[in-house]
């Protein structure tokens, strides 16, 4: 009776209903206009964490220590005349960018003197002029690298680097993507004026590189999945009209998904940059079964106005339950303690039920504007090797269960050893493609330098003054010694380093008097600390508090995978164990790789959350409908075994466990249930229409559902596809594991699940197909099928 009043109400008010579609996008266009890209880091981990906090006081005690990007560059001839005026160039116009605050390279570098008239330690530029000869460019190189302080830092070799450091207040929003393009065009223009080759990194320049990439990237999927999507719809309904109306739904469905981002104030993710291609693949399979029904239903009575009332009757509510249960799918991540995963989940889940409902309005509304279908269009029911394809199915499941059995056991099996060789990753260029430059660019600052992802250690005395103890600054040497021979890490700098500096500077720049000073040097030597002098770099009071009571050791980290940081961590945290005992000290190890390791933690406990939260939610709503736990069991195990077998692929291919292919199993589980449900709601049909004939409703619902089935598996399975053309490795694997788990979830559900039908006849008894299930589904069956 219900979708028999949706129906009245849609036909007869077409024209308002197709106005307000109208209006609604319309505000939904104009919400879009105000969705912006995100570029900062991704929100993985809630603020309570205590290794959000320990990171959040770091920054607020020592500042801001992720905002530089590092420029590297070989020369052997670095310190010829030529060289020097084309490097001097391009840091003044580095120095140049409105937001870059201050540009460090050995051309910028300065030594210690005393003043002879303040008797104070004081900054002595070490690149006074520029060589004018052989004789002054091996002087210069030589004066130069008597200051081990830069060995490391800023030169290793004949490798040279410059730190660029930008404004906090520009560093993660939209103000610093002109910082970062005034960067690139300058150095790609010294590149090519020289002919020589820059290698840029850093967070800020690894992050803005994937927002720009993730920009463009939108609409080339959004392009191609529309593409492929409407050429397959093509292909198997042979209508350039339903693919036009087709296309039109999922267009606005994107649209909507957008403006579902404007109205809730959401910013482009790589998670929420997802949502439109989703919508666009998810969309599809409605129209399909929509639009199917609308033929079936015409080419058996041949009145186009009783066929399109027939099908939001008989089709309506296993739409909607299909869409709730793919929504639902999604919704889950909103239960996640993940900022980035409920943004996801939220506009998802909406975005899918704006769909579904665009295409319960449209497709009934528009063919009843237009003409009839004619013939042909009606001709992609008797596709001959679809119908062989069907009647293949229906001898497998009637005449070859063990074999299906068997099958599937082994596959089982199989899939489960495959599982056990799974490992988890999750590096900051985990999703990377390998032949990115910026990719290969982080790896050269691994061989030069030992890496670019912040690890750091805060020492706090407990004191006032701690640092200014001599016995502490060399517990810090010890672990800077310990931590230097981790191949894993670039040398640690602290404010130990300053204090050498300061020494080598008091002893007139001997080379050899860079080292920590004596007791008996102590008390002259500690009022040339870095604290009281003038730092322009910034650089020695963001390595010890004002008071000095705390310090911190800052180094760079390789771009190791979760496991290889958590050894890495391990170890670090033995050597500060070992040198700083707790009942003296409180240490930490914090820092953007820290911080890293944890947040993908939680991502990956979320995601695993999430997937059973879809599990019992669909669950509960199949216990709803048919209120027997049978029939739960029966429906949940074909759409759990297609996921089981994917995990044991991702082992056997080496796919590790990571955000993106974990976020797989949440997707491919909301959709392919809906198979399950289609599947049911036809196979509770036919028993009830064939005095409960359990073969014959089995055989119906096969070669009747599975058609559709079979469309909508295949434009699904190639729309996820489009995701391997991603530059993105995750979306890359999202693409290809989504794709062919929704592959073995349409076999299971053509198979697996009749199969399980027939062999338990016995077991499944009408009790199990409730009143609950014949209310739901008499819309599906019409009065005289019901009575014969």
């Amino acid at each position: 009776m219900f979708w028999n009043m949706i129906t009245k109400i849609l036909l007869r008010n077409r024209l308002a209903w197709l106005v307000s579609v109208a209006l609604v996008t319309a505000f939904m266009a104009y919400q879009g206009t105000s969705v912006e890209m995100d570029y900062g880091f991704a929100k993985l981990m809630p603020d309570t964490d205590s290794v959000s906090i320990e990171y959040d006081q770091l920054v607020e005690e020592f500042g801001q220590v992720s905002n530089t990007i590092v420029i590297a560059m070989e020369d052997p001839d670095f310190f010829k005349r030529d060289h020097l005026e084309e490097w001097t160039g391009l840091m003044s116009d580095l120095r140049s960018i409105d937001g870059v605050e201050f540009v460090q390279s050995l051309t910028e570098a300065y030594g210690l003197v005393v003043d002879s008239t303040t008797e104070k330690l004081t900054p002595d530029t070490l690149f006074k002029a520029l060589p004018r000869n052989g004789e002054e460019e091996i002087a210069l190189e030589a004066r130069v690298k008597s200051w081990p302080f830069y060995k490391g830092g800023l030169y290793q070799g004949d490798t040279y680097m410059a730190v660029v450091r930008i404004d906090e207040s520009r560093l993660y929003n939209k103000q610093i993507v002109p910082i970062v393009e005034g960067a690139m065009e300058h150095i790609f223009a010294w590149e090519e004026s020289t002919g020589r080759d820059l290698h840029m990194s850093g967070l800020p320049w690894l992050r803005i590189a994937n927002a720009s990439k993730l920009e463009a990237e939108i609409y080339k999927t959004v392009g191609l999945t529309l593409l492929v999507t409407v050429i397959i719809f093509f292909l198997f309904l042979k209508s350039f009209r339903a693919t036009a109306i087709s296309l039109l739904i999922v267009i606005l469905g994107a649209v909507w998904g957008i403006g579902i981002m404007g109205l809730f104030d959401f910013n482009i993710t790589i998670l929420t940059s997802l949502v439109p291609p989703l919508i666009i693949v998810i969309g599809v399979p409605n129209c399909i079964y929509l639009i199917n029904k609308y033929h079936q239903e015409y080419k058996k009575n041949g009145n186009q106005i009783e066929a399109i009332k027939r099908v939001i009757s008989k089709v309506g509510y296993i739409a909607f339950i299909t869409n709730t249960t793919t929504a639902l799918g999604f919704a889950a991540f909103t239960l996640t303690s993940s900022e980035n995963l409920v943004d996801f989940g939220v506009i998802s889940s909406l975005s899918i039920m704006g769909v579904f409902v665009l295409s319960l309005i449209l497709v009934p509304i528009i063919y009843s504007f237009v003409s009839p279908p004619k013939e042909r269009h009606l001709n992609h029911f008797d596709v001959g090797w679809l119908v062989n394809f069907l009647d293949f199915l229906d001898n497998s499941v009637e005449n070859h269960r063990k074999k299906v059995y068997l099958i599937t056991t082994i596959a089982v099996v199989a899939a489960i050893y495959g599982m056990t060789k799974i490992e988890t990753a999750g590096n900051i260029t985990a999703d990377f493609n390998k032949n990115n430059p910026i990719y290969k660019d982080v790896k050269y600052f691994e061989r030069k330098f030992g890496g670019v992802v912040p690890m750091d250690i805060v020492i706090d005395t407990k004191r006032e003054g701690g640092m200014e103890r001599l016995t502490n600054l060399r517990r810090i040497e010890q672990l800077q010694d310990s931590l230097e021979a981790l191949p894993e890490l670039s040398r640690p700098l602290s404010i130990v380093d300053f204090v050498k500096f300061a020494k080598q500077g008091v002893l007139f720049g001997n080379p050899d008097m860079y080292s920590l000073p004596t007791r008996s040097e102590q008390q002259w030597l500690l009022t040339y600390l870095p604290r009281g002098l003038k730092d322009e770099t910034g650089l020695a009071k963001s390595l010890v508090t004002e008071n000095g009571q705390k310090a911190r050791i800052s180094a760079q980290m390789a771009d190791l995978t979760t496991p290889e940081m958590r050894v890495l961590t391990d170890r670090v945290k033995k050597m500060v164990e070992e040198i700083f005992p707790g009942e003296n000290y409180d240490v930490s190890i914090t820092g953007a790789s820290i911080k890293f390791i944890r947040s993908t933690t939680y991502l990956i406990n979320n995601l695993i959350l999430s997937l059973v939260l879809a599990v019992v939610a669909i669950s509960i709503i199949m216990a709803l409908l048919f209120m027997s736990g049978r029939m739960v069991l029966i429906s949940l195990i074909p759409n759990l075994i297609p996921m089981l077998i994917t995990a044991g692929i991702m082992g056997y291919a080496g796919i590790p466990l990571k955000p993106s292919t974990i976020l797989v199993f949440s997707i491919a589980f909301g959709i392919s249930v809906d198979d399950s449900l289609h599947f049911l709601a036809k196979y509770r049909q036919e028993l009830k229409s064939n005095g409960w004939n359990i073969k014959w409703a089995v055989k119906s619902s096969i070669l009747e559902t599975g058609l559709s089935m079979f469309y909508t598996s295949v434009v699904l399975f190639c729309g996820f596809s489009v995701f391997m053309t991603s530059s993105f490795a995750g979306n890359q694997s999202l693409g290809l594991l989504t794709s062919i788990t929704l592959f073995v979830a349409m076999l299971s559900n053509l198979i697996l699940l009749p199969s399980f039908l027939m062999t338990m006849e016995k077991w499944v008894t009408k009790k199990d197909l409730s009143e609950n299930i014949i209310d739901i589904y008499d819309s599906e069956v019409d009065p005289d099928e019901s009575e014969s």
